[in-house]
């Protein structure tokens, strides 16, 4: 799914962030990853589905954490769809059925970013370096974890 102009401008778009309490031509990255985990019947608690920083301002979600001294794992597998934090204000999720922390790639599919050399902005999956990501957020077994009480 793409973007018309590249301007964040596309009737699936501005469904998302309408759903998500934003304007049409808002950033998407972060509402849609809300997004496709509600239309799924996951509803993470997060204060704010179109900010990135939400997904990974509480720190015990946070399983994976890239910093200079090494990766600081916290001995949970990061799951496929789980939030990853990529540049200076984008998520993704990933898109692996299992997850290599050794792997120098992973794969994540992302909103409002590009498939590559060429392409509009939309939905892609891709290949990502694992030196590019920042944290690793776990939200999907925390929140299924309530349901099954």
């Amino acid at each position: 799914m793409t973007e018309k102009t590249n301007h964040n401008d596309a009737k699936w778009i501005s469904k998302i962030n309408r759903y998500n309490g934003l304007s049409d031509r808002a950033f998407y990255c972060a509402s849609a990853f809300n997004y496709v985990h509600r239309v799924n019947g996951l509803w993470l608690p997060v204060k704010a589905p179109g900010a990135v920083s939400s997904y990974f301002s509480d720190k015990t979600k946070i399983i994976y954490r890239r910093n200079q001294r090494g990766n600081n794992r916290s001995g949970i597998q990061p799951q496929k769809m789980d939030a990853v934090s990529l540049y200076a204000s984008h998520i993704e999720a990933i898109a692996e059925d299992r997850f290599d922390p050794d792997a120098d790639y992973v794969r994540c599919i992302g909103f409002n970013t590009t498939g590559g050399k060429g392409t509009k902005g939309g939905c892609y999956v891709n290949r990502r370096r694992m030196s590019e990501i920042k944290f690793i957020a776990n939200w999907i077994t925390p929140t299924l974890k309530q349901y099954k009480q």
